[in-house]
């Protein structure tokens, strides 16, 4: 399974110990859910859709062809290719305005060594244009994206693409409800790291958390030497 649990004297839960991470890559690794909303925004007020914080809040995680569908239903006239298409290009081209979020990095470093897949509902292009900006590719053994399999989140599919890719189980970053449920969906445990309201999340899974500073301190890893 290369995964197992201990007590955690300091955040006073189980600490998951594993051979393996599978992170989330928007608003869990890359602060862009800011760059998301205005590049939505700028598509819907081209077309004349009314599209507010509460319908967009609603569709984070859950991929593109999921929010182009939600807001053809509020009037978009383009096709679900095409709306997905534009939202592409557009986020691409405002890539310079991402950033980190805090404690990535580090995370990324105290881990090295690990297997490590990246789960993302974005498409494949989209993920590998921002993973070169932020020079992460080299960082992940293994990368997974809504291109690459039938169902985004709340299924499972990525994060089992994920560990198939891996050959091994892990432990699933994730900051948003559509990811938090994928994983539990797949039977991995899963730190939640919320933008929104956290209180939900509790329903889903024990470990809930402010960053990944807080999330590095849930995790033991087990690497494994040749």
């Amino acid at each position: 399974m290369g995964l197992s649990a201990r007590p955690c004297h300091n955040a006073g839960v189980t600490q998951i110990e594993t051979e393996a991470l599978i992170f989330d890559m928007d608003g869990l690794l890359i602060d862009s859910e800011p760059v998301w909303w205005r590049v939505e925004s700028a598509l819907a007020q081209r077309h004349g859709v009314d599209w507010n914080d509460e319908l967009a809040a609603a569709q984070v995680g859950k991929g593109l062809p999921q929010l182009i569908g939600v807001m053809r239903e509020h009037g978009l006239s383009l096709s679900v290719k095409e709306g997905v298409e534009g939202l592409v290009d557009e986020f691409i081209a405002r890539v310079e305005e991402l950033s980190l979020q805090p404690g990535a990095r580090e995370l990324l470093d105290a881990s090295e060594g690990l297997p490590r897949a990246l789960g993302t509902s974005s498409p494949r292009r989209l993920a590998e244009a921002v993973l070169a900006y932020f020079d992460l590719t080299p960082r992940f053994d293994v990368v997974v994206t809504a291109t690459d399999v039938p169902n985004s989140k709340p299924e499972p599919d990525i994060f089992l693409a994920a560990c198939e890719g891996l050959k091994v189980r892990g432990v699933v970053l994730e900051d948003s409800f559509a990811g938090v449920t994928a994983a539990v969906a797949a039977e991995l445990p899963v730190i939640a790291v919320p933008e929104q309201d956290p209180t939900r999340f509790h329903a889903l899974t024990p470990y809930v958390v402010n960053d990944l500073f807080e999330a590095r301190r849930l995790l033991a890893f087990k690497r494994q030497f040749s």
